[in-house]
């Protein structure tokens, strides 16, 4: 079975757009690193949501949600942009397709504990076990 969060992460520091935007901040699970602030520039927090398999084993679909944290509001959409602008649409290491997920657009947020804006969005991600 192919590791699909794995592979997204290694086609993520592939992308100029997310490397301009992010740096090396770009991250998996349900909370930024400690220590993390956004005074250190805007940073990418993902997470495998779910998906499936196809009906022959050989290309999984899988729904992954990004939070893009910024200093501002603008900031946050800018670089929520950026992420667009890399992923949708695209084919690209391994991945059949790559594109937003249908219904949902990015909302702009605020973190709870820190008041922090981010803009979560989700893409749906197609890897191909080869």
């Amino acid at each position: 079975m192919i590791d699909v969060e794995a592979e997204v992460r290694k086609l993520l520091g592939t992308l100029a757009g997310v490397t301009a935007a992010f740096g090396t901040r770009v991250y998996f699970g349900r909370s930024l690193p400690p220590g993390y602030r956004v005074e250190q520039g805007a940073a990418l927090l993902g997470m495998l949501r779910g998906g499936g398999q196809e009906y022959h084993s050989k290309l999984w679909r899988a729904s992954v949600q990004f939070r893009c944290y910024a200093a501002s509001e603008s900031a946050a959409r800018a670089a929520a942009r950026a992420l667009y602008d890399d992923l949708n649409d695209t084919q690209a290491r391994g991945m059949a397709y790559i594109r937003m997920e249908d219904g949902t657009l990015p909302t702009l947020l605020n973190e709870p504990g820190t008041n922090w804006p981010y803009v979560l969005s989700y893409f749906v991600f197609q890897a191909q076990d080869l």
